[in-house]
């Protein structure tokens, strides 16, 4: 019976130790350590979309410049596109594109586009910890947990004459 009351003693002992130990490391840890390493990996993310979409834009470019080699006429109908220049043919009359409210409508997307904020890079929960105040008090509460565990679960001093006898 005294062994499993000792188990118990022994269990409870180490989850609440570790619970509070936990808590004080993590307060400690939160501000230098684990913020760089949340806001390093979502700068290692934006690098990879970079360059993925430049591998995107590789790969499109040798295509076109292969067509091109292949069909050098193939140049005169991409220019007009890529610079915007208005077709030189004589006695030629080349539609002319007039919807400002498409063009609005574009350039409203672009923006839009643009002004998209990017993931946040630090988790809710994360961001909560990193507040001077919510810090603190993880660090007092894991410290009252760690002080409360050793004095409700530590050894008594009456046990231990007991057992030195």
């Amino acid at each position: 019976m005294q062994k499993l009351a000792l188990t118990i003693r022994f269990i409870l002992f180490g989850a609440f130790f570790l619970a509070g130990a936990s808590a004080i490391v993590l307060s400690i840890l939160a501000d230098p350590e684990l913020k760089n390493y949340y806001q390093s990996r979502a700068a290692l993310a934006q690098i990879q979309q970079q360059n993925e979409k430049i591998l995107s834009l590789t790969h499109q470019y040798a295509t076109l410049i292969g067509r091109i080699e292949a069909e050098p006429n193939i140049l005169d109908r991409v220019i007009p596109l890529t610079f915007g220049h208005k077709p030189q043919a004589p006695d030629t009359a080349f539609p002319q594109v007039q919807n400002q409210a498409l063009q609005v409508e574009t350039e409203k997307l672009l923006e839009q586009i643009e002004n998209t904020p990017p993931a946040e890079p630090i988790p809710t929960w994360f961001a909560r910890i990193l507040e001077p105040t919510i810090r603190r008090g993880l660090f007092l509460s894991g410290a009252g947990l760690v002080l409360i565990t050793c004095i409700f679960f530590g050894t008594s001093k009456g046990k231990l004459i007991t057992q030195e006898l």
